[in-house]
């Protein structure tokens, strides 16, 4: 009876040391690499790192590949990975730097044949970029197609020529443009290229939201689609115009009806016209929406 008792104890005790004890936690950075355009999470190690660092990485091929760290290293529940991560070995030394200019050298000598080809096999596709990996025994193509082209003699002559392993990857249109890079019509670098990773979808509804004009030229960015401004400041314009009467609209509060002739929804502020022609500014904080949807002046003018 006493041996079960102290079975039942070494074994509560067991129970109670597991449930205190911390889930393992791994050291983890997010690298942007040349062939993908979300970063991945690699083991960090030991390597002093902070975003922007160039770093060389081993992938879980066992194959070592340059990148950039995009964000600042965090430590994470090693739950969260069961499968083999990539790591990264080193930062950037002297060496490799020589080496990437080398495969830059590459990578344009690849462009150039391959292109020829294409047109010499007459294939509907058009040759977007090419990227070497840092081994220099594997080139990705990147094409665009209107749809599926059969590229199997193209990467059986691009194999020969080069003596590489060749990867061809057909990309969109805003792929592209993002892997291109470029200025926009705002005089910045393009969205797709900078910081928009994910492409989601984007409408005309979303135009209208923002008070633009419907032109598809000045709606359409390098690309040829709709801007991608449209879709991430689409919820900054949605948000504001819940606090501001519409046009046209009349506006309580005042000793002569008001009417909304003008929405700044950058300045999050409206203009207002009296009866006797006078305009006058309010933000949205000096708006108080009725119950009925109507709006009113906080502080009431003339009596």
């Amino acid at each position: 009876m006493n041996e079960e008792n102290d079975k039942g104890g070494v074994a509560t005790a067991l129970a109670m040391s597991g449930a205190n004890e911390s889930p393992e936690k791994i050291k983890v950075v997010p690298i942007s690499s040349r062939f993908d355009s979300l970063p991945v999470f690699h083991l960090a190690g030991d390597t002093p790192l902070r975003a922007g660092v160039r770093v060389v990485v081993k992938t879980p091929d066992g194959q070592e590949e340059s990148g950039t760290v995009a964000d600042s290293p965090r430590y994470m529940e090693a739950c969260y990975y069961n499968a083999p991560m990539p790591k990264v070995l080193r930062r950037l030394t002297e060496v490799d730097e020589a080496q990437l200019s080398g495969i830059e050298g590459l990578e344009n000598r690849a462009f150039s044949v391959a292109k020829k080809k294409m047109a010499e096999m007459k294939l509907p596709m058009k040759l977007v970029d090419v990227k070497y990996a840092f081994s220099k025994k594997k080139g990705v193509f990147f094409f665009s197609a209107d749809g599926r082209v059969d590229f199997r003699r193209l990467v059986k002559a691009l194999s020969e020529h080069f003596s590489i392993r060749v990867e061809m990857r057909q990309i969109g249109v805003r792929d592209a443009a993002g892997l291109k890079g470029g200025c926009g019509d705002c005089g910045r670098e393009l969205c797709c290229s900078s910081f928009i990773k994910a492409f989601d979808p984007i409408s005309v509804r979303m135009a209208k939201d923002q008070n633009l004009s419907l032109n598809p030229t000045k709606l359409s960015g390098a690309c040829g689609r709709l801007k991608c401004c449209l879709r991430f400041e689409h919820a900054h314009y949605v948000a504001v115009k819940k606090r501001l009467p519409s046009l046209k609209k009349k506006v309580g509060g005042c000793n002569c009806a008001a009417m909304v002739i003008r929405q700044n929804v950058l300045a999050e502020e409206v203009t207002l016209v009296l009866e006797d022609g006078e305009r006058m500014t309010v933000h949205a904080d000096g708006l108080t929406r009725m119950a009925n949807g109507q709006y009113t002046l906080k502080n009431p003018i003339g009596g």
